[in-house]
């Protein structure tokens, strides 16, 4: 990719072919010896802040035009179909070119071992709005769109490379401190995941796919933290409601009550916001003679602190169990809390499990990941493992199995060793439905 200012129709006609070739999945698999290349992995800088360079990163995207980055707002899979038409390539080729900037930053900022985005918990507290999380996935759709480019060029070592990045992009966003950016930073990882299946499944050079497990093998034992998440969580949620009883009744907790219950804040002067959060908080169930004195607001602020953090404190410790003792778990606490509770707009996001679900698809999909690139390293002249057995001395003897119930992953051998599929067959806990999670790869799957 060419990064000059003048961008004649040829070359980028050129990468758009190319990575038309990848798209149309019309690959030939010759497995090929490779000498002494291997995946070049940066060691991480532990006095460097990756935040830095992601937000770094997010300026310069925000410089790009709007609408060549509105494309950004959908997943991966969406952004890049088999059928993807000529002039969809040639905007992404024009979009990759403009927000080159934002890719580099983004890249370096994936290289460190830490990110803090250095969230002030007192302005938190005011409004529970992360600017940098939707920035985020956005930042993490256009590196891996990078990586694919990359990988239509042939570049199939410094593809992968990219994947890696994109993936510690969402592990540094699952380590952060609230539910908020940890739900981004799984987002992040699902693109990650998907760019390393495919990738894995059409290299060439079985030797960086297996270099890329290893890899793999070592980030994914804390790539999500669920339960030190949701105990910050915990935390938070305490002092929240300490700064609602500070601000009270010559503060800005009109306006945080406000915000919190998601309810219109009217063009209105002190008194008339304080007329409509008591209104809002009424509708929720919030009694009025909450609001009397300073007394009877920090009665009541005490006694809704100890419930919420009771809530998550419970919560978090349903998320230390495997996925479907989890959901059963986070059911029988809403369950418990369900009464005692009053409505915000964070109600849904609180609910254990719900959390748990979206963390067992997680696994369901890390899972999928794992098998598809041992499958996809040990192929040999004679096409893919006729059996999961013959992979599992890469996994220690004992193969991944369905995180929502135990089971084994469902796997076949396609067009005569040529392809293969394999499934987490969907299942249902308590009242809770997880989607099965398939993948499937035929080499000529776009004919």
């Amino acid at each position: 990719m060419q990064s000059t200012g003048n961008h004649d129709s040829t070359p980028r006609r050129f990468v758009s072919c190319a990575l038309m070739l990848l798209l149309t999945l019309v690959t030939t698999r010759a497995p090929m010896a490779v000498a002494h290349e291997h995946l070049s992995q940066p060691m991480p800088r532990p006095a460097m802040n990756g935040a830095i360079h992601y937000q770094r990163a997010i300026l310069f995207l925000a410089a790009v035009d709007p609408a060549m980055r509105e494309v950004l707002r959908k997943p991966i899979w969406e952004i890049v179909t088999p059928d993807i038409s000529d002039a969809e390539l040639a905007k992404l080729n024009d979009l990759l070119i403009e927000s080159r900037h934002a890719i580099r930053c983004g890249i370096v900022g994936a290289n460190q071992s830490v990110a803090d985005f250095g969230i002030d918990l007192r302005h938190y507290m005011v409004s529970a709005l992360l600017p940098h999380n939707e920035s985020m996935v956005d930042l993490a759709r256009l590196v891996t769109l990078h990586g694919l480019q990359r990988q239509s060029e042939g570049q199939w070592k410094e593809a992968a490379e990219v994947y890696l990045a994109t993936l510690r992009m969402g592990r540094h966003m699952t380590h952060q401190t609230t539910l908020a950016e940890a739900f981004a930073g799984v987002e992040i990882l699902e693109t990650a995941y998907f760019a390393l299946g495919h990738w894995a499944a059409n290299c060439p050079e079985p030797i960086f796919v297996s270099d890329a497990f290893d890899v793999l093998a070592a980030s994914s034992l804390d790539m999500v933290q669920p339960a030190l998440t949701m105990q910050s969580e915990a935390n938070i949620s305490k002092m929240r409601m300490k700064a609602l009883q500070n601000a009270y009744p010559d503060g800005a907790w009109a306006e945080m009550v406000l915000e919190v219950l998601e309810a219109d804040v009217p063009a209105a002067g002190p008194e008339g916001l304080r007329k409509a959060a008591i209104e809002a908080s009424v509708k929720r169930g919030i009694p009025r003679e909450a609001f009397d004195s300073k007394e009877s607001f920090t009665s009541y602020m005490d006694n809704l602190s100890s419930v919420y953090f009771d809530l998550a404190k419970e919560s978090a410790l349903c998320l230390t169990h495997s996925s479907p003792e989890s959901i059963r778990c986070g059911e029988a606490v809403t369950l418990k809390y369900q009464q005692k509770l009053i409505e915000t707009k964070n109600s849904s996001a609180w609910e254990p499990a719900r959390i748990a679900a979206l963390f067992a698809v997680h696994e369901a999909e890390l899972a999928v990941l794992r098998i598809n690139m041992a499958v996809s390293a040990a192929q040999s002249a004679d096409g893919y493992p006729a059996t999961l057995a013959d992979v599992a001395d890469k996994f220690g003897g004992q193969l991944p199995t369905s995180p929502y119930d135990g089971s084994e992953l469902v796997y076949q051998v396609l067009e005569e060793g040529k392809g293969f599929s394999l499934e987490v067959q969907k299942a249902k806990v308590g009242s809770v439905e997880l989607p099965a999670i398939k993948f499937v790869h035929l080499p000529k799957q776009a004919e």
